[in-house]
Protein backbone atom coordinates (compact mmCIF):
# COMPACT_ATOMS: atom_id res chain seq x y z
CA UNK A 1 0.00 0.00 0.00
CA UNK A 2 1.18 3.46 -0.81
CA UNK A 3 1.54 5.86 2.01
CA UNK A 4 1.42 9.62 2.11
CA UNK A 5 5.26 9.77 2.84
CA UNK A 6 5.98 7.86 -0.16
CA UNK A 7 4.33 9.77 -2.65
CA UNK A 8 5.54 13.18 -0.75
CA UNK A 9 9.12 11.64 -1.50
CA UNK A 10 8.14 10.54 -5.35
CA UNK A 11 7.37 14.64 -5.47
CA UNK A 12 10.62 15.13 -3.81
CA UNK A 13 12.56 12.72 -6.57
CA UNK A 14 10.98 14.45 -9.52
CA UNK A 15 8.70 11.38 -10.54
CA UNK A 16 5.44 13.69 -10.14
CA UNK A 17 4.74 16.96 -9.73
CA UNK A 18 3.20 18.78 -6.59
CA UNK A 19 -0.08 19.64 -8.34
CA UNK A 20 -0.41 15.97 -9.45
CA UNK A 21 0.03 14.78 -6.16
CA UNK A 22 -2.75 17.40 -4.86
CA UNK A 23 -4.99 16.16 -7.36
CA UNK A 24 -4.74 12.52 -6.66
CA UNK A 25 -5.33 13.22 -3.11
CA UNK A 26 -8.32 14.99 -4.13
CA UNK A 27 -9.76 12.54 -6.19
CA UNK A 28 -9.21 9.59 -3.59
CA UNK A 29 -10.29 11.62 -0.97
CA UNK A 30 -13.69 12.60 -3.64
CA UNK A 31 -13.86 9.05 -3.63
CA UNK A 32 -14.66 8.29 0.24
CA UNK A 33 -18.19 8.06 1.56
CA UNK A 34 -19.02 10.90 4.02
CA UNK A 35 -19.99 7.96 6.52
CA UNK A 36 -15.92 7.14 7.24
CA UNK A 37 -14.65 10.75 7.33
CA UNK A 38 -13.34 11.33 11.08
CA UNK A 39 -14.89 13.52 13.40
CA UNK A 40 -11.37 15.65 14.54
CA UNK A 41 -9.14 18.07 12.16
CA UNK A 42 -5.92 16.05 11.42
CA UNK A 43 -3.00 17.39 10.74
CA UNK A 44 0.40 16.44 10.20
CA UNK A 45 3.13 17.28 13.25
CA UNK A 46 5.04 14.56 13.65
CA UNK A 47 5.02 10.46 12.26
CA UNK A 48 7.43 9.32 15.39
CA UNK A 49 9.84 10.01 18.30
CA UNK A 50 12.63 10.73 15.63
CA UNK A 51 10.90 13.94 14.53
CA UNK A 52 10.48 14.42 18.78
CA UNK A 53 14.60 14.23 18.50
CA UNK A 54 15.66 15.50 15.89
CA UNK A 55 13.24 19.01 17.44
CA UNK A 56 15.12 18.58 20.15
CA UNK A 57 18.55 19.14 18.48
CA UNK A 58 17.24 22.06 16.35
CA UNK A 59 16.21 23.75 19.80
CA UNK A 60 19.33 23.44 21.83
CA UNK A 61 21.52 24.45 18.42
CA UNK A 62 19.01 27.21 17.17
CA UNK A 63 19.36 28.66 20.88
CA UNK A 64 23.52 28.03 20.93
CA UNK A 65 23.24 29.96 17.80
CA UNK A 66 21.10 32.92 18.19
CA UNK A 67 23.25 33.51 21.83
CA UNK A 68 26.49 33.71 19.29
CA UNK A 69 24.71 35.39 16.33
CA UNK A 70 23.67 38.41 18.79
CA UNK A 71 23.15 41.52 16.44
CA UNK A 72 26.00 41.39 14.13
CA UNK A 73 24.03 40.98 10.78
CA UNK A 74 26.99 39.33 9.45
CA UNK A 75 26.30 35.82 11.94
CA UNK A 76 22.76 36.16 11.84
CA UNK A 77 22.96 36.06 7.79
CA UNK A 78 25.39 32.79 8.54
CA UNK A 79 22.78 31.88 11.19
CA UNK A 80 20.28 32.14 8.50
CA UNK A 81 22.05 30.01 5.63
CA UNK A 82 22.89 27.46 8.28
CA UNK A 83 19.22 27.25 9.12
CA UNK A 84 18.28 26.94 5.78
CA UNK A 85 21.03 23.89 4.78
CA UNK A 86 19.55 22.04 7.93
CA UNK A 87 16.14 22.63 6.34
CA UNK A 88 17.01 20.84 2.97
CA UNK A 89 18.17 18.39 4.56
CA UNK A 90 15.65 17.29 7.38
CA UNK A 91 12.75 19.08 5.35
CA UNK A 92 12.85 18.30 1.90
CA UNK A 93 14.67 15.52 1.71
CA UNK A 94 13.11 13.69 5.53
CA UNK A 95 10.29 15.48 5.19
CA UNK A 96 10.61 15.83 8.76
CA UNK A 97 7.11 18.31 9.88
CA UNK A 98 7.90 18.97 13.67
CA UNK A 99 11.55 19.72 12.92
CA UNK A 100 10.42 22.04 9.74
CA UNK A 101 8.01 24.10 11.59
CA UNK A 102 11.24 24.89 14.55
CA UNK A 103 13.42 25.61 11.40
CA UNK A 104 10.98 28.29 9.77
CA UNK A 105 10.84 30.00 12.71
CA UNK A 106 14.18 30.27 13.37
CA UNK A 107 15.00 31.61 9.61
CA UNK A 108 12.08 34.18 10.32
CA UNK A 109 14.06 35.33 13.44
CA UNK A 110 17.46 35.22 12.15
CA UNK A 111 15.81 37.16 9.12
CA UNK A 112 14.13 39.94 11.76
CA UNK A 113 17.41 40.22 13.23
CA UNK A 114 19.57 41.00 10.01
CA UNK A 115 16.73 43.68 8.70
CA UNK A 116 18.85 46.36 11.38
CA UNK A 117 18.08 49.74 10.02
CA UNK A 118 20.71 51.94 9.49
CA UNK A 119 20.09 55.11 11.21
CA UNK A 120 22.55 57.03 9.73
CA UNK A 121 21.31 56.57 5.86
CA UNK A 122 17.56 57.09 7.55
CA UNK A 123 19.07 60.56 8.92
CA UNK A 124 20.19 61.98 5.89
CA UNK A 125 17.39 60.19 3.61
CA UNK A 126 14.78 62.26 5.86
CA UNK A 127 16.78 65.13 6.35
CA UNK A 128 17.02 64.96 10.24
CA UNK A 129 20.27 65.90 12.04
CA UNK A 130 22.34 62.97 12.84
CA UNK A 131 22.52 63.87 16.72
CA UNK A 132 18.49 63.40 16.71
CA UNK A 133 19.36 59.50 15.57
CA UNK A 134 18.92 57.02 18.76
CA UNK A 135 22.08 56.74 20.10
CA UNK A 136 23.42 59.59 19.46
CA UNK A 137 20.46 61.89 20.49
CA UNK A 138 21.50 64.96 22.15
CA UNK A 139 18.19 66.55 23.18
CA UNK A 140 14.73 65.21 22.72
CA UNK A 141 12.85 64.29 19.57
CA UNK A 142 9.23 63.80 19.05
CA UNK A 143 10.32 62.32 15.39
CA UNK A 144 11.96 59.43 17.62
CA UNK A 145 8.82 58.40 18.97
CA UNK A 146 7.44 56.82 15.35
CA UNK A 147 10.85 55.41 14.15
CA UNK A 148 11.05 52.35 16.37
CA UNK A 149 7.78 51.22 15.01
CA UNK A 150 8.91 51.86 11.62
CA UNK A 151 11.84 49.52 12.39
CA UNK A 152 9.61 47.20 14.04
CA UNK A 153 7.69 47.08 10.74
CA UNK A 154 10.47 46.80 8.28
CA UNK A 155 12.35 43.92 10.11
CA UNK A 156 8.39 42.11 10.63
CA UNK A 157 8.51 42.82 6.41
CA UNK A 158 11.97 41.41 6.01
CA UNK A 159 11.27 38.15 8.54
CA UNK A 160 7.50 37.90 6.28
CA UNK A 161 9.52 37.82 3.14
CA UNK A 162 11.78 35.28 4.24
CA UNK A 163 9.44 32.87 5.87
CA UNK A 164 7.87 33.05 1.96
CA UNK A 165 10.88 32.28 0.40
CA UNK A 166 10.74 28.82 3.18
CA UNK A 167 7.26 28.07 2.21
CA UNK A 168 8.23 28.51 -1.28
CA UNK A 169 10.81 26.08 -1.52
CA UNK A 170 9.71 23.85 0.60
CA UNK A 171 5.88 24.16 1.00
CA UNK A 172 5.31 23.28 4.84
CA UNK A 173 2.16 24.49 5.61
CA UNK A 174 3.25 25.97 8.85
CA UNK A 175 4.87 28.37 7.20
CA UNK A 176 2.06 30.06 6.13
CA UNK A 177 1.39 31.05 9.93
CA UNK A 178 4.85 32.33 10.33
CA UNK A 179 4.70 34.78 7.13
CA UNK A 180 0.74 35.91 8.30
CA UNK A 181 2.00 36.57 11.83
CA UNK A 182 4.89 38.69 10.53
CA UNK A 183 2.53 40.24 8.39
CA UNK A 184 0.34 41.49 11.59
CA UNK A 185 3.02 42.77 13.21
CA UNK A 186 3.93 44.70 9.75
CA UNK A 187 0.60 46.49 9.63
CA UNK A 188 -0.09 46.88 13.13
CA UNK A 189 3.57 48.29 13.76
CA UNK A 190 2.34 50.67 10.25
CA UNK A 191 -0.91 51.43 11.31
CA UNK A 192 -1.18 51.68 15.19
CA UNK A 193 1.80 53.70 16.37
CA UNK A 194 2.69 55.48 13.29
CA UNK A 195 -0.14 56.55 11.78
CA UNK A 196 -2.87 55.73 14.31
CA UNK A 197 -0.92 56.60 17.72
CA UNK A 198 -4.13 56.62 19.48
CA UNK A 199 -4.38 53.17 20.88
CA UNK A 200 -8.01 52.76 20.70
CA UNK A 201 -7.37 51.90 17.21
CA UNK A 202 -5.50 49.09 17.67
CA UNK A 203 -8.13 46.74 19.02
CA UNK A 204 -10.04 47.06 15.09
CA UNK A 205 -6.06 47.19 13.27
CA UNK A 206 -5.70 43.40 14.75
CA UNK A 207 -9.94 42.62 14.35
CA UNK A 208 -8.92 43.24 10.69
CA UNK A 209 -5.66 41.78 10.28
CA UNK A 210 -7.63 38.39 12.23
CA UNK A 211 -10.65 38.61 10.17
CA UNK A 212 -8.12 38.46 6.86
CA UNK A 213 -5.96 35.47 8.09
CA UNK A 214 -9.41 33.93 8.55
CA UNK A 215 -10.75 34.67 5.25
CA UNK A 216 -7.36 33.21 3.43
CA UNK A 217 -7.76 30.23 6.08
CA UNK A 218 -11.37 29.99 4.11
CA UNK A 219 -9.98 29.84 0.99
CA UNK A 220 -7.82 27.02 1.16
CA UNK A 221 -10.58 24.92 3.18
CA UNK A 222 -13.32 25.98 0.78
CA UNK A 223 -10.39 24.28 -1.80
CA UNK A 224 -10.38 21.49 -0.29
CA UNK A 225 -13.97 20.45 1.45
CA UNK A 226 -12.82 17.01 2.18
CA UNK A 227 -9.83 18.06 3.87
CA UNK A 228 -7.76 15.10 2.13
CA UNK A 229 -4.95 17.47 1.13
CA UNK A 230 -2.18 19.96 2.62
CA UNK A 231 -4.42 22.54 1.49
CA UNK A 232 -6.28 21.38 5.02
CA UNK A 233 -3.34 21.65 7.17
CA UNK A 234 -2.40 25.22 5.60
CA UNK A 235 -5.92 26.26 6.54
CA UNK A 236 -5.72 24.73 10.34
CA UNK A 237 -2.23 26.78 11.12
CA UNK A 238 -4.14 29.57 9.57
CA UNK A 239 -7.31 29.30 11.59
CA UNK A 240 -5.35 28.99 14.71
CA UNK A 241 -3.53 32.52 14.09
CA UNK A 242 -6.82 33.96 13.43
CA UNK A 243 -8.89 33.00 16.07
CA UNK A 244 -7.27 34.75 19.24
CA UNK A 245 -6.67 37.80 17.27
CA UNK A 246 -10.52 37.52 16.44
CA UNK A 247 -11.07 36.81 20.20
CA UNK A 248 -9.53 39.51 21.92
CA UNK A 249 -10.53 42.20 19.08
CA UNK A 250 -13.83 41.64 19.71
CA UNK A 251 -13.68 41.23 23.22
CA UNK A 252 -11.45 44.67 23.81
CA UNK A 253 -14.16 46.43 21.12
CA UNK A 254 -17.30 45.36 22.93
CA UNK A 255 -15.62 45.54 26.31
CA UNK A 256 -13.50 48.34 26.48
CA UNK A 257 -13.69 48.98 29.93
CA UNK A 258 -14.19 46.34 31.66
CA UNK A 259 -11.84 42.92 31.30
CA UNK A 260 -10.47 44.06 28.24
CA UNK A 261 -8.58 47.22 29.53
CA UNK A 262 -6.52 44.39 32.06
CA UNK A 263 -6.85 41.25 30.58
CA UNK A 264 -9.13 38.27 30.66
CA UNK A 265 -8.16 38.04 34.74
CA UNK A 266 -9.36 41.83 35.73
CA UNK A 267 -11.37 42.25 38.88
CA UNK A 268 -13.67 44.74 37.15
CA UNK A 269 -16.12 42.12 35.71
CA UNK A 270 -20.17 43.16 35.67
CA UNK A 271 -22.87 41.47 34.53
CA UNK A 272 -23.19 43.34 31.33
CA UNK A 273 -19.50 41.89 30.50
CA UNK A 274 -20.25 38.15 31.65
CA UNK A 275 -24.15 38.52 29.50
CA UNK A 276 -21.72 40.39 26.78
CA UNK A 277 -18.93 37.40 26.84
CA UNK A 278 -21.74 34.78 26.71
CA UNK A 279 -22.70 36.27 23.87
CA UNK A 280 -19.69 36.35 21.64
CA UNK A 281 -18.89 32.81 22.41
CA UNK A 282 -22.22 31.41 21.55
CA UNK A 283 -21.37 33.50 18.35
CA UNK A 284 -17.90 32.00 18.05
CA UNK A 285 -19.03 28.04 18.77
CA UNK A 286 -21.87 28.74 16.02
CA UNK A 287 -19.52 29.70 13.14
CA UNK A 288 -16.68 27.23 14.45
CA UNK A 289 -19.31 24.14 14.30
CA UNK A 290 -20.19 25.98 10.81
CA UNK A 291 -17.05 25.70 9.47
CA UNK A 292 -15.69 22.64 11.23
CA UNK A 293 -12.81 24.48 12.82
CA UNK A 294 -12.60 24.79 16.68
CA UNK A 295 -9.78 27.17 17.33
CA UNK A 296 -12.23 29.83 17.46
CA UNK A 297 -14.02 28.56 20.29
CA UNK A 298 -10.70 27.00 22.30
CA UNK A 299 -9.54 30.64 22.35
CA UNK A 300 -12.72 32.17 23.91
CA UNK A 301 -12.11 29.53 26.37
CA UNK A 302 -10.45 32.05 28.92
CA UNK A 303 -12.67 34.52 28.74
CA UNK A 304 -15.65 31.86 29.12
CA UNK A 305 -14.29 30.63 31.94
CA UNK A 306 -14.06 33.94 33.47
CA UNK A 307 -17.25 34.68 32.72
CA UNK A 308 -18.13 31.75 34.37
CA UNK A 309 -16.17 31.92 37.75
CA UNK A 310 -18.17 35.95 38.06
CA UNK A 311 -21.63 34.58 37.57
CA UNK A 312 -20.20 31.50 40.67
CA UNK A 313 -19.21 34.02 42.64
CA UNK A 314 -22.15 36.59 42.42
CA UNK A 315 -24.40 33.75 42.69
CA UNK A 316 -23.66 32.04 45.94
CA UNK A 317 -21.70 34.92 46.96
CA UNK A 318 -18.41 33.74 47.31
CA UNK A 319 -15.82 35.06 49.86
CA UNK A 320 -12.28 34.82 49.80
CA UNK A 321 -12.02 31.75 51.73
CA UNK A 322 -14.58 29.77 48.74
CA UNK A 323 -12.03 31.31 45.53
CA UNK A 324 -10.30 28.06 44.98
CA UNK A 325 -13.80 26.20 45.41
CA UNK A 326 -14.93 28.83 42.86
CA UNK A 327 -12.08 28.64 40.83
CA UNK A 328 -12.14 24.83 40.76
CA UNK A 329 -16.08 24.73 40.37
CA UNK A 330 -15.12 26.63 36.74
CA UNK A 331 -12.48 24.39 35.61
CA UNK A 332 -15.41 21.35 36.05
CA UNK A 333 -17.95 23.73 34.42
CA UNK A 334 -15.50 24.61 31.30
CA UNK A 335 -14.42 20.83 31.04
CA UNK A 336 -17.65 19.70 30.90
CA UNK A 337 -18.79 22.01 28.35
CA UNK A 338 -15.89 21.00 26.29
CA UNK A 339 -16.42 17.48 26.64
CA UNK A 340 -20.02 17.29 25.53
CA UNK A 341 -19.36 19.36 22.89
CA UNK A 342 -16.55 18.02 21.58
CA UNK A 343 -19.02 14.23 22.03
CA UNK A 344 -22.14 16.12 20.12
CA UNK A 345 -19.99 18.42 17.62
CA UNK A 346 -20.77 16.38 14.55
CA UNK A 347 -24.46 15.75 15.42
CA UNK A 348 -24.67 19.09 15.82
CA UNK A 349 -23.10 19.96 12.79
CA UNK A 350 -25.72 18.04 11.07
CA UNK A 351 -28.78 19.57 12.81
CA UNK A 352 -26.47 23.20 12.56
CA UNK A 353 -26.27 22.57 8.51
CA UNK A 354 -29.62 21.94 7.83
CA UNK A 355 -30.67 25.86 8.20
CA UNK A 356 -28.62 26.92 5.76
CA UNK A 357 -29.12 26.32 1.97
CA UNK A 358 -27.48 23.52 -0.03
CA UNK A 359 -25.25 26.38 -1.92
CA UNK A 360 -23.54 26.90 1.56
CA UNK A 361 -23.40 23.09 2.89
CA UNK A 362 -22.01 22.08 -0.55
CA UNK A 363 -18.95 24.34 -0.32
CA UNK A 364 -18.65 23.26 3.71
CA UNK A 365 -16.93 20.22 4.75
CA UNK A 366 -19.60 17.65 5.18
CA UNK A 367 -20.83 16.32 8.47
CA UNK A 368 -19.85 12.49 9.65
CA UNK A 369 -22.44 10.24 10.49
CA UNK A 370 -21.72 7.30 13.04
CA UNK A 371 -20.47 3.81 11.52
Amino acid sequence: MIEDDDLEAAVADGIITSGQLDALQKFVGSRKATAERADDERFRFMRGFNDFFFAVGIVLFGAGIAFFAGASSLMNLLAAIVIWALAEFLVRRMRLVLPGILLVSLFAFFAFRLAQLNWVALAHFTGLPLRFAPGLATQPNPFLDSFEPIAIAAKALAAALAATLFYLRFRLPFGLLVIAGFLVLFVSMLLGPVLFPNTSTYPFILLACGLAVFAVAMYYDLSDRTRSTRLADCAFWLHLLAAPLIVHSLIRILLPGDVASAGPFALTMTTTSAVTIFVIVAFLTAVAVLIDRRALLVSALIYLGVAIGYALTSAIRAGSDNDASVFFATLVILGAMVLILGAGWQPLRRVFLRLFPATVVDRLPPAAYPA
